[in-house]
């Protein structure tokens, strides 16, 4: 069974973790700032060139891809992280029980649904141009 503690400490642990991330977001963020006004002090042609090893560009900087290549690695994304999931569930299904069981049914169903949802629509079809 999953325990959520409710004690004072552990409110003041999240309290306190939140302050310090904002206190060295600030601190990053200042840094930003204050380093930002002695880069701009340096002039050299080279500086806002959009290549680092100083070869000048020779023709377009973009380059044409089709969305369906960002479709296809996000999906591929979504389902490898469900098969992490499903590793860890079987690494650990006999301590965990039957209730996690029908959970991870329903984790299934759902990861399911949304192949047969992607299958449905045609998104791993590429139309020939």
């Amino acid at each position: 069974m999953l325990h959520i503690y409710t004690n004072s400490n552990f409110f003041y642990f999240l309290f306190t973790l939140i302050i310090i991330s904002l206190i060295l977001c600030y601190i990053i963020l200042s840094f930003k700032y204050l380093l930002r006004s002695r880069s701009q002090s340096i002039n050299t042609n080279n500086k806002n060139t959009p290549f680092e090893s100083g070869i000048n560009p020779v023709g377009l900087s973009k380059s044409y891809i089709d969305n369906k290549f960002y479709l296809i690695s996000i999906m591929f994304i979504i389902f490898d992280v469900e098969c992490l999931y499903l590793y860890i569930w079987a690494a650990n299904a006999i301590n965990l029980g039957w209730n996690i069981f029908y959970y991870m049914l329903l984790f299934v169903a759902t990861i399911l649904f949304g192949l047969i949802y992607i299958t449905h629509n045609n998104m791993f079809k590429f139309n020939k141009r």
